[in-house]
């Protein structure tokens, strides 16, 4: 079980499990969803964000530029759009947050109980890539030291191509932050 499905299973309502879960919807359950009568939102509009492919993760990084260039029709729609984006968007981050600031469910198992040295320990385990081939080691360490500290994901330690905000203020890349949301309840950099 993914660390996204165990926050949605503390969701108090249904409407707040979807919002945790959206982030893990393909399109098609994503414009369903969209369509639902609590939300509002035109079939036209549904059938437009489910050609362009807009996953549910997508859809909580969508933006006012975003949706204008999806041509969605009118200007209200667009705003509703937008009002659904943010309401989702805040419930799931307030979930996340929520769950990951709360105190460990347990005290008998070792992955809750375990110190923070223990967590960062394993971290730096998790995070250490692979040793480079050593005729490949001189020239990966140069290209390394010009990229700035920021722009590397903290837990790859390469170029982020598609940085993610987490709910723990840091900044990953997108495939790395979610393999390690799949297998730990908590954040890479906090512990």
């Amino acid at each position: 079980q993914s660390a996204i499905e165990r926050i949605a299973q503390r969701a108090a309502c249904e409407q707040e499990r979807d919002s945790v879960l959206i982030a893990t919807w393909p399109a098609a359950a994503l414009a369903g969803w969209l369509a639902g009568s609590e939300n509002r939102i035109q079939q036209s509009v549904c059938e437009k964000l489910l050609a362009a492919n807009v996953t549910g993760e997508q859809l909580l990084c969508l933006r006012k530029g975003d949706v204008s260039k999806l041509g969605l029709g009118t200007l209200g729609m667009e705003v509703r759009l937008l009002s659904v984006v943010r309401k989702v968007r805040n419930s799931h981050f307030a979930a996340l947050r929520a769950f990951f600031n709360a105190p460990p469910s347990c005290s008998s198992c070792s992955s809750c109980s375990s110190s923070s040295v223990a967590a960062a320990s394993t971290i730096a385990v998790v995070a250490a890539p692979p040793p480079p081939a050593a005729a490949a080691a001189a020239a990966d360490a140069t290209e390394r030291s010009s990229i700035p500290h920021d722009f590397k994901c903290p837990i790859s330690l390469e170029l982020m191509e598609q940085p993610v905000i987490a709910p723990d203020g840091f900044s990953y890349e997108q495939a790395y932050i979610t393999t390690w949301l799949a297998s730990h309840d908590t954040s890479p950099m906090t512990g």
